[in-house]
């Protein structure tokens, strides 16, 4: 009974204390936190403080009171599931009440600690906003300068990683509303010196994004322009041109394996596929394949099909016998050679040497193909057509086929024609791979890949169910009847191959005419004519053609796509002897603050009258003219300065 009347008292005098906190009372509020009977620290439904119920209804009266006789609360975080760890500072930010905001942080308020993580702020279906848990990125996305400010000059850091990860600097960039992300990206930065600020912008978050890569990830491309504009340093001025270098740090694949050509050339995402028409990307690319990627890709495209073309000719002549008579079948009249037959002529050995060198082909794509799947990952073996899509996995397949024909071969075993025709067909199909380094080709390597593991692999699993269903029920109906009469029924394999043959329209109803069949059979045969012949095969043809169209419309980006994937290929593949880096370093043009490598590239901007400029503001003190103009011609072409040093 005690125990009751005590609870019952806690509760009302709870109420009383949330009340005067709502109300702005800070009478009644002074007397309940002079009263030994009531817990300051009482929490409400949502596991809320008095101090965050005063400031949730604007009422700074009451909250200074609280502050003033409870101040361990300032700094108590709600504990509920979607509200846990917000802080009465995220709220006075939230309300946007710089007077608030200074209030409490000059009474021992957490800008630096605090952290709100419940699933209100968290990303996803059941966040209601991402603003970055702590309350720098809280104010930085509320657009609010002054109280960003404060918080800075409060030690609130740059530097701090939700539980995504990311810092103040990549929550600014997935906000929706650009202006205002790429205003207070400026207002935040302004606070650090450059050192500093390099090194806040190269923290990763948890995907390993840094916030210029986490902006190409999004195809956020009017961030990124903004972002990579920020990194740009003017070299000289001449009139209404002006040759600006730009930093490849985090964009170019040196010393770099998730740079921002390797996202955009692994993005399925349509927008991320147009950075490669935004400065420097696109001057990049294109300097990277007229140095090296093009003549690469061509040698690489030549030896293949070279490669090929001796595989075939060593499958053409392979070693055959004509078969005994006393063996023959009727049908089979050459048959294979043992081991010891096959290599006695001159003739032999030079298709022994052809046949070693396919060998030799075969494992060294294999060493080359197995660790790029296993980069690539599973999910991108079929889907991405960028970075080849099947091909690689083709290529796996094609090793295996020759090894097994090698073994058949050993053990003399007559099968040795099936690995041989399977890895003939994989090889020569996959020439398709090289028509990406061509503009007029590309389109159509694009569009068979899409059609093929699009269009045409959900197309067979409907048309497969169709062709069991009614393949099962003509077998059942011609059962009962003399199949010597009905040959293309005769069992369930061969009714299965013609229903095929039916519905590609290649033959006619395969019965006899002049024979009595059951009526139902004709009845059964007009429905799947009209179910898998009309209906289905113009399904097809409507699909392919809807992707034709969707294709077309993007092609030339999806072109540009697959010649950076291919690029990055290259780069990868080649001997380390022969990798070149692009661009120059910043040493060379004058900036000794970094060891950064640069890109320039010569742009067009308003007619100014005047002189000309050198250097910018950045090398007015440190460089001369005459080294701008003996590194002029130099940083023109980017060609002297390929160095060649390993990723």
């Amino acid at each position: 009974m005690e125990l009751t009347i005590n609870v019952d008292e806690t509760t009302r005098n709870g109420s009383l204390l949330f009340k005067a906190a709502r109300t702005n009372d800070t009478g009644a509020m002074k007397k309940l936190l002079e009263s030994s009977d009531v817990d300051p620290f009482i929490r409400g439904n949502l596991e809320e403080t008095i101090l965050h119920t005063a400031l949730l209804n604007d009422n700074k009266d009451v909250m200074e009171v609280i502050v003033e006789m409870v101040p361990s609360l300032i700094n108590e975080p709600m504990t509920s599931e979607m509200y846990k760890g917000e802080t009465p500072l995220h709220i006075a930010i939230l309300k946007q009440d710089i007077n608030m905001v200074h209030y409490l942080l000059q009474h021992g308020a957490d800008p630096i600690h605090a952290r709100a993580i419940g699933s209100c702020f968290i990303p996803g279906p059941y966040g209601q906003c991402y603003y970055g848990e702590y309350v720098l990125s809280f104010a930085a996305c509320l657009e609010n300068e002054e109280i960003v400010t404060l918080l800075l000059k409060h030690g609130a850091p740059l530097q701090a990683q939700d539980s995504l990860g990311n810092t103040v600097l990549h929550v600014l960039v997935l906000q929706p509303d650009k202006e205002m992300a790429c205003f207070m990206y400026d207002i935040v930065t302004s606070f650090v010196t450059n050192k500093q600020k390099h090194k806040v912008q190269s923290i990763e978050n948890s995907n390993g994004y840094t916030p210029l890569k986490l902006a190409a990830a999004e195809g956020d491309t009017q961030m990124f322009n903004y972002l990579v504009q920020k990194q740009k340093r003017t070299y000289w001025t001449m009139g209404t041109i002006s040759y600006c270098v730009y930093d490849l740090t985090h964009i170019d694949t040196w010393g770099d394996h998730k740079s921002v050509l390797d996202i955009i050339t692994s993005s399925k995402k349509m927008q991320v596929r147009k950075l490669v028409d935004i400065r420097p990307v696109k001057e990049l690319l294109h300097h990277k394949w007229k140095t090296f990627g093009l003549k690469y890709f061509m040698l690489w495209m030549i030896s293949y099909i070279a490669y090929t073309s001796i595989f075939t000719a060593v499958c053409l002549y392979r070693p055959l016998k004509r078969m005994p008579d006393n063996q023959t079948d009727n049908f089979t009249v050459m048959i294979q050679k043992t081991l010891a037959e096959s290599y006695r002529t001159k003739g032999d050995y030079i298709r022994l040497s052809g046949e070693l060198f396919t060998i030799v082909g075969a494992v060294v794509i294999l060493a080359s193909e197995v660790p790029y799947l296993a980069r690539i990952g599973p999910r991108n073996f079929f889907g991405n057509a960028s970075i080849g899509g099947p091909f690689p996995l083709l290529m796996v397949a094609f090793s295996f086929s020759i090894f097994i024909a090698v073994i058949f071969r050993l053990l003399g075993m007559e099968q040795e024609s099936i690995p041989l025709s399977v890895a003939l067909i994989i090889g020569w199909c996959n020439t398709i791979y090289f028509a990406r380094g061509f503009r007029m080709l590309g389109q159509f390597s694009i569009m068979i890949q899409k059609i093929i593991f699009g269009d045409l692999l959900q197309w067979c699993c409907l048309l497969f169910i169709s062709i069991i269903a009614f393949s099962s029920a003509l077998y059942i109906l011609f059962q009962t009847l003399d199949l010597t009469n009905y040959p293309y029924f005769r069992d369930f394999q061969m009714t299965l191959y013609t229903a095929v043959e039916l519905m590609m329209g290649l033959i006619d109803f395969p019965i006899p005419y002049n024979n009595v069949t059951p009526s139902f059979i004709y009845i059964v045969y007009v429905l799947y004519m009209i179910f898998a012949y009309l209906l289905m095969l113009n399904l097809l043809i409507a699909m392919m053609d809807d992707t034709y169209w969707r294709v077309a419309q993007e092609r030339e980006e999806l072109w540009k796509v697959q010649i950076a994937a291919t690029i990055l290929l290259l780069e990868k593949r080649i001997p380390k002897f022969l990798r070149h880096r692009s661009g120059v370093p910043g040493i060379t043009l004058g900036f000794n603050d970094d060891d950064k490598w640069y890109f320039g590239v010569e742009e067009i901007i308003p007619e100014e009258k005047g002189k000309i400029q050198a250097g910018g503001i950045h090398m007015a003190k440190s460089v001369g003219w005459e080294v701008i103009r003996s590194n002029l011609a130099r940083i023109a072409n980017m060609k002297e300065y390929t160095e060649s040093t390993p990723f």
